[in-house]
């Protein structure tokens, strides 16, 4: 790969990571939980999909792939195969553990075993919270997010009072977050199939087209999101008819069914 390819090939990875990074901040993910999927997707992918003859990568040539050491690459193995206990994401997730530790830690409980009010400075304060979970984050913008997220309120002008266990900013539920993660595997997996090979080879390419202009009038933006709606849910159904008519059977083995299907979409960054 040349440098210009690959400088492109990166220039892309942070441009589509862009909407996926707001998304998860707004949902209180933070980069070290981020990163420790990626490790995990680049080793699984690494370690299935380029062995020789059918067989499991070897750890050295995985790292060899994937950047990382061969410690870390056994380590994230051993974790995808239950070999080890799974990675605890919310220990890596400094709000989420600061909310742990005011539910849990004795010292910051009240004699009913529920969440103290806390001062800003004091022994047994917010600042001696913070100073438990560790890190270099100041007390004042920790409570500044947390207030921010709801998960805690001002009683007065120095004393807050939690609210909520779990960091969750956005109020996102579980199908949200894995439909979110579903629709972006799918077209993505679609583009790597139709990029990822020979592009002049004569292999049969995946249905995948956009349409768009630059040129289109702020007013008239949201005329055109109202006919792709119409348009689009019309020939969505008659797609979802079709799938419901082809299904296996009931009773019908599943063992040669595949998942497949289509996703009509509309863009406009910066609406």
């Amino acid at each position: 790969m040349s440098s210009q390819v690959r400088n492109a090939l990166l220039s892309a990875c942070r441009h589509f990571m862009i909407p996926i990074a707001r998304f998860l901040i707004q949902n209180g993910v933070t980069f070290k939980e981020f990163s420790t999927m990626a490790k995990m997707a680049f080793v699984e992918v690494a370690s299935d999909e380029y062995g020789i003859r059918g067989r499991k990568t070897n750890v050295s040539r995985t790292a060899v792939l994937t950047g990382l050491t061969r410690k870390e690459v056994k380590r994230v193995r051993d974790e995808l195969e239950g070999r080890v206990e799974e990675v605890d994401v919310a220990n890596l997730n400094r709000p989420a553990q600061v909310l742990s530790v005011w539910h849990e830690d004795p010292r910051f409980l009240d004699s009913n075993g529920k969440p103290r009010v806390l001062a800003m400075e004091g022994q047994g304060q917010f600042r001696d919270l913070l100073r438990t979970v560790g890190g270099d984050v100041p007390p004042g913008a920790m409570l500044t997010e947390l207030l921010r997220a709801g998960c805690v309120e001002a009683t007065s002008d120095d004393e807050f009072r939690c609210l909520k266990r779990q960091f969750n900013p956005a109020g996102l539920n579980e199908f949200q977050a894995s439909r979110f993660g579903e629709c972006l595997h799918d077209l993505a997996d679609t583009m790597q199939f139709n990029l990822g090979g020979d592009l002049n080879s004569d292999t049969r390419r995946r249905f995948e087209y956009r349409v768009w202009n630059d040129r289109i009038p702020s007013r008239r933006v949201e005329r055109f999101e109202a006919i792709v709606r119409e348009s689009g849910s019309e020939m969505l159904e008659e797609f979802d008819k079709w799938l419901a008519e082809n299904q296996v059977e009931s009773g019908e083995t599943a063992k040669n069914a595949l998942r497949c299907g289509v996703g009509i979409y509309f863009f406009a960054p910066g609406m």
